[in-house]
């Protein structure tokens, strides 16, 4: 059977609180070997080690822009010793997000939070997690100014064949899940593709973000398996294949994440 890696899912949040251990094994069953949860508020982030240590998941330390007035300067300094003495993959969950831009004020202090993110993720040398929605080339610029040099992933994927090609330039890859199930995303198909089997990874961003199949009350890791088969139709890859290409995928742009081996002692 092939083996899966979900790239970003939300896993720490309270709709899994009372069924966390149950969903990930059933996703273990359906060939789910690995996940990454993205941190998105210093609550947050405060609970992911002890958290995906149970588990043996990946992890990563950011803060989100929609928890952007929660944020303090103390944050981004616990962010900048935790990034150093903790096992974080990554920086993020970070980003731009115009629709969030109540007003300029709004999307300056945005532009100020994902800076620091990407001085952190220099600094420690680590990739990054984004969220962009409706400002790639401004965030794709910000990152070129920047030289970052290290990568990552461009989470929930949703823009232009253009826009797609200038971020793997830059080193990343492209997140893609539930949006490509849905009826009115023949764009997004044509864009995954157009694009090469090396530019994705598969997501849930579960809870949320709910394929146009899953009937659940909320998303769930087990959801990569179907998703992998839809991704692999677009591609025009066999099963095997795309689940070897995405691994070398995960391992280049997420190169201290990890594929589960055995399965983990659960308490």
């Amino acid at each position: 059977m092939p083996l899966w890696f979900d790239s970003h899912c939300h896993f720490d949040f309270a709709e899994f609180d009372q069924n966390r251990q149950s969903e990930w094994q059933f996703a273990r069953r359906v060939g789910v070997s690995g996940l990454l949860i993205p941190g998105v508020s210093h609550a947050r982030n405060l609970q992911l080690e002890a958290l995906c240590q149970q588990y043996s998941w990946s992890f990563a330390l950011g803060l989100h822009p929609y928890f952007l007035a929660e944020h303090e300067q103390m944050h981004f300094e616990w962010l900048d010793v935790a990034l150093e003495s903790s096992s974080a993959c990554a920086v993020g969950e970070c980003g731009l997000d115009r629709v969030l831009a109540v007003d300029d004020a709004h999307w300056q202090q945005q532009l100020a939070c994902f800076s620091t993110h990407i001085q952190l993720a220099k600094r420690h040398k680590l990739p990054l997690i984004l969220h962009i929605r409706g400002c790639h080339d401004e965030a794709a610029a910000m990152l070129r100014r920047a030289r970052f040099e290290y990568g990552g992933v461009v989470h929930a994927f949703s823009g232009s064949e253009q826009q797609g090609k200038a971020w793997l330039d830059l080193g990343f890859c492209l997140g893609i899940g539930g949006a490509m199930s849905h009826p009115r995303a023949q764009k997004l198909r044509r864009t995954i593709a157009a694009l090469p089997k090396t530019a994705w990874l598969l997501e849930t961003d579960a809870p949320d973000m709910k394929p146009a199949f899953w009937r659940g009350p909320a998303n769930s890791p087990a959801a990569i398996p179907l998703l992998a088969a839809m991704l692999a139709q677009l591609q025009g890859a066999e099963l095997n294949e795309l689940s070897a290409q995405l691994e070398r995928n995960r391992q280049s742009v997420l190169p201290a994440s990890y594929l589960i081996r055995e399965e983990p002692s659960i308490n």
